[in-house]
């Protein structure tokens, strides 16, 4: 904080001097545009400081975006040059472009909680410590890519390695540009597995040009002399002072070369807009035939020989094309030169100075190839272009030379993505909250600790107490709160045990029922209404597979279903891992693909209803909605550190179909829809529904176990009506919390809820553990 008076007079100073930096200053603050607080968790965040990792960063994020069209992905820069291009370049390919936070507490965090990233992605060498904090602590997983430090910033790098190094050992991967730059990073002091050597997203970055080479009039010109990125003296962004003015350099070059191709045509772009109105002074001055390029109409404007001002931003990289040489500015003075790779790309013919510390391996790489023309002094700048325009068949070997390092170097962007990805989806976002919120809510966890530690020594004195059940008990359950697919797992695992020829029945809370009775005993398919059972309760007696015992007391449950249905030979208990006063024969249980481990925290400050260490008492872990393939290795690795003993299955749900509001099978939705839900988790009920392709107008969450009114519903309907939707659609679970006489109530949208059904991956694998567990000899060991 005792930088924070001297950063707000920077910005105030920006402000007053500067229009640019007026325009949307309060995402500096972290306060991010409206519309970008309907991401849903999991984004991935880019940042890239300015121009040039703007232009790095699209390959990047055009491979992701087309591996996952539906992923919010956003990217912010620092600088109005910076947005300025990324908002060329990117608009069709990001959810959202806007200006990085200043790098204090409150400003990064007001931008995790918007965005809530899975990953963040930094280009280059910005070494921000309460980004890259919060970012951990948010859950998301972090990555430095085509990161590099030079000779020049060595030096300090290392003087300073005290301050980089706990900073440096934050991020998940760094990606360096040379096997050198993989070295620097591992001395400051980050872990030698998290570090990639060799990748440059630069090459990749070799665009499509933004405006084509015919967008030009033919001016007939015998030759194309391209000075691109030229800069003046002192001008801002330099290492240090200096007097070389690249222009001036440019324009007395051209004099010379005038007479000697009287049809020259040199197009003169600098670097900084600031300096357009300057240059343009300069050629008055110096009586040269010129036009600037947003005055330009056709090619009787200017007279060869001439320069073209290329005061425009966007449109140089379409020109590399006609040039027969290039000059790449900041490299004669001391600026630390720009990069080459858009001219090599175009074949063409490249001079640089000898200041390239900003582009040292891109150079390297070149100079190695014996791509590039590198000068030493700006007095040979004439003569070198001299002898590119002369002998052409020179130039042509150069620019062949040049794309062909360009290529060989390509393909950066696929092998730093698939890593990229592999991290993603090992990552959960977590909420973030202030100190004062943290810490309230972790004396809060702790107390839920106790609490529950407290409540399964009684629960085991409980069973200790009593006689063990004559039947094995399967549980099922979850460590985290809200949805993890109990209910349907249930369901399915008492089907197959019928299969298997076991007379299964099922042992559930009835969770939000409303009959006072302590336990209620059904016959399998029995018809009762909702308010009596509980909307869990009703999907297994339409499933019709087993009876059910209903009730808080779930041993008392137990001992009156088996009296009544004495054919029973197992029992399926549902949500029961917290359960312990039923001893057990196998424990089995979900983790939610979604948040698998419960944002690492108990209840309220994650969403754990037990330490993780409670993971030691399964026998089995299914893993649930982890569809993608990545994401369900990174959780198996992650449990079975908890848990190397319980063997680890992954479950999908399938579309089995869709209903309407009387039960009857309907052909799927097609078009605009309205959706509602009442789940623990419902961001699986809506990536289904875009899965399928349903266009969702309009969206609303209600709590988990909503018991729906008619005026709620009568809402949601006039809402997607608002929205144009031509149908409502729910689940089954909320299909059954619907009060009567549903379809009355939206009309006249007609509702329809999604059928699916749960399927195991290595199914018999998995039942002959259950199978196994079940010819344990009795008495069946006590819930652990």
């Amino acid at each position: 904080m005792l930088s924070l008076p001297v950063v707000a007079l920077y910005f105030v100073a920006r402000l007053l001097t500067s229009r640019a930096y007026q325009p949307h200053f309060v995402e500096r603050l972290g306060i991010l545009p409206r519309s970008f607080s309907r991401t849903k968790p999991g984004a991935i965040w880019f940042h890239a400081v300015s121009v040039g990792e703007v232009a790095s960063s699209i390959p990047l994020i055009r491979n992701m975006r087309a591996e996952q069209p539906l992923l919010p992905i956003f990217l912010s820069t620092s600088t109005p040059a910076g947005r300025q291009a990324a908002l060329r370049q990117a608009s069709d390919l990001v959810s959202g472009i806007f200006y990085a936070p200043v790098d204090y507490v409150s400003c990064v965090r007001r931008c995790l909680r918007v965005l809530r990233p899975a990953l963040v992605v930094v280009l280059e060498t910005e070494i921000w410590p309460n980004l890259y904090r919060e970012a951990r602590a948010a859950g998301a997983g972090l990555a430095i890519v085509n990161g590099r430090i030079s000779n020049k910033s060595w030096p300090r790098y290392r003087g300073f390695r005290w301050f980089f190094s706990p900073i440096l050992k934050l991020p998940d991967l760094v990606f360096t540009q040379t096997a050198t730059d993989e070295a620097r990073y591992l001395e400051l002091g980050t872990p030698a597995e998290r570090l990639r050597a060799g990748v440059n997203l630069k090459y990749d970055a070799v665009a499509r040009a933004e405006t084509p080479a015919n967008a030009l009039p033919d001016f007939k010109a015998s030759h194309v002399w391209i000075a691109a990125s030229t800069v003046g003296p002192n001008e801002r962004g330099s290492a240090h002072k200096h007097r070389v003015d690249e222009d001036d350099l440019v324009l007395a070059a051209f004099q010379r070369l005038a007479t000697e191709f009287p049809q020259l045509l040199v197009i003169l772009a600098p670097r900084q807009p600031s300096r357009f109105e300057e240059v343009a002074r300069k050629l008055e001055k110096a009586n040269i035939s010129h036009i600037r390029r947003t005055v330009l109409t056709s090619e009787r404007d200017l007279a060869l020989p001439g320069v073209l001002l290329l005061d425009t931003i966007g449109e140089l990289a379409g020109l590399y094309p006609l040039a027969d040489a290039v000059f790449v500015g900041g490299s004669i003075a001391p600026r630390g030169g720009h990069n080459i790779i858009e001219p090599a790309g175009a074949g063409a013919a490249i001079v640089i100075g000898p200041h390239m510390h900003n582009f040292e391996s891109i150079a390297n790489d070149f100079l190695g190839a014996r791509a590039v023309l590198q000068i030493q002094t700006a007095d040979d700048l004439l003569p070198t272009v001299r002898n590119l325009l002369a002998d052409r068949a020179r130039a042509r070997e150069f620019g062949r030379r040049a794309r062909h390092v360009v290529s060989s170097h390509r393909g950066a962007a696929s092998a730093i993505a698939r890593e990229l990805w592999a991290l993603y989806f090992a990552s959960t976002p977590r909420p973030v909250h202030n100190l004062l919120v943290t810490a309230l809510l972790r004396a809060l966890a702790r107390l839920w600790i106790w609490g529950g530690h407290s409540k399964r020594r009684r629960e085991q004195q409980y069973a200790f107490s009593v006689r063990p059940l004559p039947v094995p008990v399967i549980s099922v359950g979850s460590l985290t709160v809200g949805g993890a697919g109990k209910t349907p797992f249930t369901s399915y695992l008492a089907s197959r045990l019928r299969q298997k020829a076991y007379s299964p029945g099922i042992l559930t809370r009835g969770y939000r029922r409303r009959s006072p009775a302590s336990a209620i005993i059904l016959a399998a398919g029995a018809s009762i209404p909702a308010g009596f059972t509980g909307d869990e309760a009703q999907i297994f007696l339409r499933a019709a597979h087993t009876p059910l015992g209903i009730g808080s007391n779930r041993y008392q449950c137990a001992q009156i279903l088996l009296r009544q249905f004495p054919e029973t030979d197992v029992l399926v208990l549902d949500d029961g891992f917290q359960h312990a006063r039923l001893q057990r024969t196998l424990d089995i249980v979900l983790i939610d693909g979604l948040d698998p481990f419960g944002q690492e925290d108990v209840v309220p400050l994650g969403r754990l209803r037990e330490p993780l260490s409670a993971l030691g008492r399964a026998d089995v872990l299914v893993v649930t909605r982890a569809e993608n393939d990545l994401r369900y290795r990174a959780i198996s690795a992650r449990l079975g550190e908890l848990n190397p003993r319980a063997p680890v299955f992954r479950t999908r749900f399938v579309v089995r179909g869709w209903r309407d509001a009387e039960g009857t099978r309907i052909s799927p939705p097609v078009g605009r829809v309205a959706a509602f839900c009442g789940l623990g988790n419902p961001e699986n009920f809506w990536r289904t529904l875009e899965s399928l392709g349903l266009d969702v107008v309009f969206r609303w969450e209600f709590d988990d176990h909503h018991a729906y009114k008619p005026f709620e519903l009568k809402r949601v309907a006039h809402q997607g009506l608002c929205h144009g939707a031509e149908m409502v659609v729910t689940t089954e679970k909320d299909w059954i919390n619907c009060p009567p006489h549903v379809a009355k109530t939206v009309a006249p949208l007609t509702l329809a809820w999604l059928e699916i059904e749960l399927q195991i991956e290595d199914e018999p694998r998995f039942l002959a553990v259950v199978e196994t567990a079940l010819r344990k000899t009795r008495p069946f060991p006590l819930a652990r």
